[in-house]
This record gives C-alpha cells, structure tokens and sequence, in this order.
C-alpha cells in the first residue's frame, strides 16, 4: 500500500496527505503498480464522461483529456513535447539528449503535444463509451513499465533513471498481469489481447529507435511512449467497436 500510494504522490497532483519514509528502491519496485495508477485515474475521468456526456459529447471528451493532463500535471505532456523536439532535431547522443534537457519547446513539440491531443479528443468523442477513458490510462500506465523494464538509462540524471534502473522484465510481467485482468473485466479479451499487444510491439520498436539515437531511454522517452500509446488504445477500440457494431 505505501508504494501505491507513493506512485500516486509522484505521478498525479490528487491530495494524499501522508508523510512516506521512502528509499530509491520504494520506487523502483512500485512502479509495477502504475496499471493501477491508471486505473485511478481512468475512474476520475469515467466519472467526468458519464456526466458531461449527457450533455454533450465533444465537451465530454474535451473535459476528460484536460482532466487527465491537470491529474498528472502535464508530466506526460512535457516529455512528449522535449521528446519530439529532441527526435527532429537532427542530432544524435548528448546533443539530442540536451536539446530533450532545454526547458524551452520548439515547433515539433507543440505539434506533438497538439497532435495528440486532438487524437485523443476526436477518438473518445467518436467512441463515445465512457469504459475508453477508464481503460485508456492503464494500457498508458503498462506502456511506461515496458517502456523502463526493458530498456537502458540514456542519462543517470533526471527522473527516469531512478525508475530504469531498478525495473526489469518481472516488473513487466506483474504490470501485464495487472493491466490484462483490468482490461478483460471493462473490455473482454479481443480488446484487451490485442492492445496489450500492439503496446508491447509499439514500446519494443520506440526502445530500439532510442537506443540508436541516444544510448537508451530517459523520463521524457517514458512520458511519450505512455501517450503514443493511449493513442494506440484508443485506436484499437475505436476500430474494434466499429467491426463489432457493424456485424
């Protein structure tokens, strides 16, 4: 329970108002729970979808992804932003790495972020079933544990050093466990089998092209592959719901 709820503390702005003694390895080992972060978090933003929704559903989706992005203040947002600007900066090793570091977003950033913003508001409204929202954040969740566990650090600095390198494939296979039983329980087993695994072959193809371009993986790496791939959820449930619709 004290390493849930650190991961809550670290990851989301909700108010958990306890004192943890917490050591590196309370991280390293807690981040296996991060399917359960998600689904957390999706329940805020079920709840807010179900109501808004009534309304009207483009306000409904437009709420849910604000939402999220204010619960992780942004985290997820900034490293997708950083990561662009450094992947399309044409540069490799520890340029890329600082240009990644610059606290200032370029234009590849801010389509980036714009980008996936809109893709996320435009497949919930299309969807429109409250389960994407509570589901999307789990699979996002998942992607980061496979994203750290399989990876190498890039830099021993920064945030996600800590979670890289005490992470490793076991931690992937409790978080899949996890993510699977989620899943199956709000979205059945075709859902839930292939988005695990087109998250899994999406993050092992991401790892790669990072190991290429700056020697492995850092926090901002790990904050973008989590929203490609609620993206990548979000799609596949889309197109599921429509196959099954039309039959």
């Amino acid at each position: 329970m004290k390493r849930l709820l650190l991961m809550l503390q670290f990851t989301t702005i909700l108010p958990i108002p306890i004192q943890l003694q917490v050591e590196d390895s309370d991280f390293q080992k807690g981040m296996k729970l991060f399917p359960i972060v998600g689904a957390v978090i999706g329940l805020i933003l079920w709840a807010s979808y179900r109501m808004l929704s009534a309304f009207d559903t483009l306000v409904a989706a437009v709420a849910a992804v604000l939402l999220e992005t204010v619960i992780t203040g942004g985290l997820h947002q900034d490293g997708l932003g950083d990561t662009f600007d450094g992947l399309f900066s044409n540069k490799n090793g520890d340029e890329m790495i600082a240009v990644m570091k610059d606290s200032r977003l370029g234009t590849h950033g801010v389509l980036a972020i714009t980008g996936v913003l809109l893709l996320k508001v435009s497949l919930i409204r299309a969807i429109n079933n409250p389960v994407a929202v509570l589901a999307m954040p789990v699979l996002s969740r998942l992607s980061m544990v496979l994203g750290a566990s399989f990876s190498k650090n890039a830099r021993e600095d920064g945030l996600g050093s800590l979670f890289i390198k005490g992470v490793g494939w076991k931690d992937a296979l409790f978080s899949g466990a996890l993510t699977g039983m989620i899943l199956y329980y709000l979205t059945g087993a075709l859902c839930t089998v292939i988005s695990i695994a087109a998250a899994t072959a999406a993050v092992l193809g991401y790892i790669r092209l990072f190991d290429r371009k700056i020697g492995g993986m850092t926090g901002d790496t790990l904050g973008a592959v989590g929203e490609i791939c609620s993206v990548l959820f979000l799609t596949v449930f889309a197109v599921l719901s429509t196959v099954i619709s039309g039959q």
